[in-house]
């Protein structure tokens, strides 16, 4: 006999305030994301400053590239180019952590590629082989000799299976 357990919240029969339960938990669970991400924006408007330095020291391009992207931005497009400086005026904290994090991996992938064009460019170590080619001397081929061929007439002693194979 199998047990099915529910979990309900709320009024399960059905009465007037049964969607309260539900909605006071979605309202806890949004109002505790908020707190989080407002927490995690606190914290990055205090490193923001230090991020963008280190980003800086670990390559320069990168904050170059991005202020160029803005600048072709407000030529090409001038409204997408004035909501991105808004954006970044109001949100620097996030782009600073995301131009830190960019400079990471530009930094680890040019490293990788360092390595992979170092390794290309050295020889690897060989020993020359003396070839030997007495090994490969082979016995001549005897062909088998071929089965003498059955005359038609006689179905008894062939059949078309038998013929498959010849």
């Amino acid at each position: 006999m199998t047990v099915y357990k529910e979990f309900r919240v709320g009024g399960g029969n059905g009465g007037p305030f049964g969607f309260l339960g539900p909605l006071l938990i979605l309202a806890v669970f949004f109002a505790a994301l908020f707190f989080l991400a407002k927490g995690v924006f606190w914290l990055l408007s205090w490193v923001a400053p230090v991020l963008l330095i280190i980003t800086l020291i670990i390559d320069h391009t990168v904050v170059t590239d991005f202020l160029k992207f803005v600048w072709k931005l407000l030529n090409e497009n001038t409204l997408m180019g004035v909501l991105a400086v808004l954006l970044v005026f109001f949100g620097y904290p996030i782009v600073s952590g995301y131009l830190f994090f960019k400079a990471l991996g530009k930094r680890s992938l040019k490293k990788v590629y360092e390595k992979v064009e170092k390794e290309q460019n050295t020889y690897t170590e060989f020993e020359e082989v003396v070839e030997d080619d007495s090994f490969l001397e082979l016995p001549p081929l005897h062909k088998r000799p071929e089965a003498p061929k059955q005359d038609r007439s006689h179905p008894s002693s062939s059949n078309q299976y038998d013929d498959m194979f010849k």
